[in-house]
């Protein structure tokens, strides 16, 4: 049995979707466009954190003749613009990952501004005409991805200080439009999730059971939250669902198995200190 989250198993997922009869279409395709096909999968990447590691993704979709949405985040580890250069000119959409609410600690006037500066560089390099918030940690200012990273919470924990971020980037749009900003939609807001499955690979899982914010409102029959790579190839094999939206972090896919165990076992320690994390914020508040 193969390993699941690795490069071989994406391809695997890629081919299939190649030889299906299904249409990728991207999540400007999906706003705009007069009329959807049928059957559609939109294909939507966050890159979260190392954008060199996205590359022999995107050049294997592109092979594939299958172009999908990237968001970037406009932070120094992430945004390269070489590297958004060479995914932009294989064909796929590149879009910005807004954070400004969390940056601006909750000032709105401030989170604006700061969209406007992050939106216009990646208007004028790219032409980009859609969005999409990053949920981000819901510590502040840790990433909590990785093992390194998940360490750092530990001081934190006892120093007495409150240690989680009440911002969530949706928040911007309470009281501005996107539409304003010559942007045809978000990645989220802009879609009916009402008749799509959507599949989200946050936390190295499809399982919904280790998501607290990745959830959308969809009618699609619950027989359908899959837990397994493998499991998704054979529904799309099989044509089962008419539309489909697939969120894949390539963080989460890795090739070397140390690197793959050393995720995994990051991953099962995140899920169960969310459990402990989430229960002390309830006596936060």
């Amino acid at each position: 049995m193969s390993l699941d989250f690795t490069y071989n198993k994406y391809k695997e997922i890629i081919t299939a979707i190649a030889k299906s009869d299904y249409e990728v279409i991207t999540i400007n395709d999906y706003i705009v466009r007069p009329a959807l096909p049928e059957k559609f999968i939109i294909i939507r990447h966050d890159v979260d954190l190392d954008p060199f590691y996205q590359l022999k993704f995107a050049e294997l979709e592109q092979q594939h003749g299958i172009y999908t949405s990237y968001y970037f985040r406009y932070v120094d580890k992430v945004y390269k613009k070489e590297i958004i250069d060479q995914v932009f000119n294989w064909g796929h959409e590149v879009g910005y990952h807004y954070e400004v609410f969390t940056k601006a600690r909750g000032n709105e006037s401030k989170a604006i501004e700061i969209f406007r500066d992050e939106l216009q560089v990646f208007q004028n390099n790219w032409n980009i005409k859609t969005i999409c918030p990053h949920g981000g940690s819901f510590v502040d200012n840790i990433d909590g991805y990785a093992l390194k990273d998940i360490i750092k919470l530990i001081p934190k924990l006892f120093s007495g200080n409150k240690i989680f971020s009440n911002w969530s980037n949706f928040d911007l749009w309470s009281k501005y439009r996107f539409e304003d900003f010559q942007l045809n939609g978000d990645a989220y807001k802009s879609i009916d999730f009402s008749d799509i499955l959507y599949l989200s690979d946050t936390g190295r899982s499809w399982d919904h059971k280790y998501k607290r914010l990745d959830k959308v409102n969809s009618k699609i029959n619950p027989e359908f939250l899959l837990k397994k790579s493998d499991e998704i190839i054979r529904l799309i094999k099989n044509g089962a669902v008419n539309k489909i939206y697939l969120l894949v972090h390539f963080e989460q896919w890795k090739d070397k198995f140390p690197d793959w165990l050393s995720w995994y076992a990051a991953q099962i320690i995140r899920r169960n200190g969310k459990k402990i994390l989430f229960g002390m914020k309830k006596n936060e508040n």
